[in-house]
C-alpha cells in the first residue's frame, strides 16, 4: 500500500469503506523492515516549501495540471517536514485523503520518524474539464528511498514502484484545490 492509499484507506474509513493503519510508507510497499546497510545518511536538508507557479493560475486544462504538479512538490514537502498545513491549505474539506495524507505525515514526524526522501516523478497524463472541476491523471514513478516510523525504528527501504493517480481539482475563489485525489491501478513495469 502506497502513502497515497494509505491515506485513502484513512478517508475511506471516515466515510465506512475501509481503514487506515498509518503502517505504510509514501510511494510504495517497504521491501524490508531490516535495518539497511548503507552508511547512515547525512541530514537531509529540510526542504523550501513550494510556491504555485503563475501557470497554475489560469481557470484551464493547462492550469489544473500545473496545478497537480505543484501539489506533488506539496507533498514532498509535507512527507520530508511534517508540516501538513500545506496540502490542507490546498485541498478542500472534501478531500480526506489530503487530510488522511497531512495528519500520517504530522505523526510520523512527531514520533521522531521520516523519508529520507519521497523521490516522486509525476508526468500528468490528462487535464479535462468535467462538471464544476477538472480531472487530471498521472503516471508516478519513483526510485528507491527510505523512512522510519519512529525515532528508534530501523530504516525501512521501498523499492521503486509506477503508478497512477486521479486527481479531481477545482479552480475557487481562493485558487485551485483538491477536492478528490485516489491511487488508480498500477502502471505495468
Amino acid at each position: 500500500m502506497t502513502r497515497v492509499g494509505t491515506a485513502l484507506a484513512a478517508a475511506v474509513a471516515l466515510l465506512s469503506v475501509g481503514a487506515c493503519t498509518g503502517e505504510e510508507p509514501a510511494g510504495g510497499d517497504p521491501t524490508t523492515s531490516a535495518p539497511s546497510p548503507r552508511a547512515t545518511p547525512s541530514p537531509t536538508p529540510t526542504p523550501a516549501a513550494p510556491t504555485i507557479p503563475p501557470e497554475a493560475t489560469e481557470h484551464s486544462a493547462d492550469g489544473a495540471a500545473a496545478f497537480v504538479k505543484y501539489y506533488y512538490s506539496a507533498m514532498r514537502y509535507s512527507a520530508m517536514t511534517g508540516d501538513g498545513a500545506i496540502l490542507l491549505a490546498a485541498s478542500t474539506e472534501e478531500c480526506d485523503t489530503c487530510a488522511a495524507m497531512a495528519a500520517y505525515d504530522t505523526k510520523l514526524h512527531k514520533a521522531g520518524g521520516g523519508y529520507e526522501d519521497l523521490p516522486w516523478s509525476p508526468t500528468v497524463t490528462t487535464s479535462q474539464a468535467e462538471r464544476d472541476y477538472f480531472v487530471v491523471t498521472t503516471a508516478v514513478t519513483t526510485t528507491p528511498y527510505r523512512y522510519k516510523r519512529r525515532a528508534d525504528s530501523p530504516w525501512i527501504e521501498v523499492s521503486p514502484k509506477k503508478r497512477m493517480h486521479l486527481f479531481r481539482v477545482r479552480d475557487t475563489s481562493e485558487g485551485w484545490k483538491v477536492i478528490h485525489l485516489t491511487e488508480q491501478a498500477r502502471v505495468p513495469k
